[in-house]
């Protein structure tokens, strides 16, 4: 059956037409920054559909970037823009080669400015967010370990106290791993990986950019190969 709601739908999936509901309400400030979105259940009531069905479209609406779900604090809106669609674009089509060398570039300038201007506040979250890491990664939750990953880097790129940075690779970063997701959670990349992450989080607390940039750009080309591989 389909969506019930009062607005007439094409014929899309119900997860698309869950989801460019509540992204509609989103960009019309129906809902603003900070609101909460309805529970599980509710969503469930409104659109007369599945758990899978609204699991699925937050999903989306989280990378878009509009929301931020949160274990034990519900579904929160973040943003009531959507992206410049041409990073995603552009990523989409993009040969592996060059999206990993965007990548590079990226990450390099952002743990050599991190190194600068870090705190012990982002010290402390690189921290948390590596034990964590290490936590997931030995009950095989894949889940907790990507998000975790992902936090780690958040945590990196917000240490260089630049909004114009942070804007524009939390926009890259939503892209790339729309494409390339799958492979950041590859088991037999868990050692080496966190070995590298603890070499990655030391240079920054000793303020070494040198070694930042070194481990930084050994990760990247590890997850290079394996999807090259």
């Amino acid at each position: 059956m389909p969506v019930k709601d009062h607005k007439q739908f094409k014929p899309l999936s119900l997860v698309d037409q869950v989801s460019q509901q509540i992204q509609e309400d989103i960009l019309t400030h129906q809902l603003a920054i900070g609101d909460r979105l309805p529970t599980e259940p509710k969503l469930m009531a409104r659109f007369n559909v599945g758990r899978s069905t609204v699991r699925e479209a937050m999903k989306v609406l989280v990378n878009l970037g509009l929301i931020e779900v949160k274990q034990g604090k519900g579904t929160t809106i973040i943003n009531d823009a959507l992206p410049d669609q041409t990073i995603s674009s552009t990523l989409k089509n993009a040969p592996v080669i060059e999206a990993y060398e965007a990548r590079k570039a990226l990450e390099v300038g952002i743990v050599d400015l991190a190194c600068h201007n870090r705190n012990a506040t982002d010290l402390k979250a690189m921290n948390y967010y590596l034990e964590i890491r290490s936590a997931a990664a030995k009950l095989h939750s894949l889940d907790a370990y990507r998000h975790a990953d992902e936090q780690f880097h958040e945590a990196i790129t917000e240490a260089t106290h630049n909004s114009v940075i942070t804007d524009i690779y939390t926009d890259f970063w939503n892209s790339f791993k729309d494409r390339f997701g799958a492979g950041f959670t590859k088991t037999e990349l868990y050692h080496e990986q966190s070995i590298i992450h603890q070499n990655i989080l030391e240079a920054i607390k000793q303020q070494d950019p040198h070694q930042a940039v070194y481990w930084i750009e050994k990760n990247i080309t590890l997850l290079e190969q394996t999807v090259n591989d």
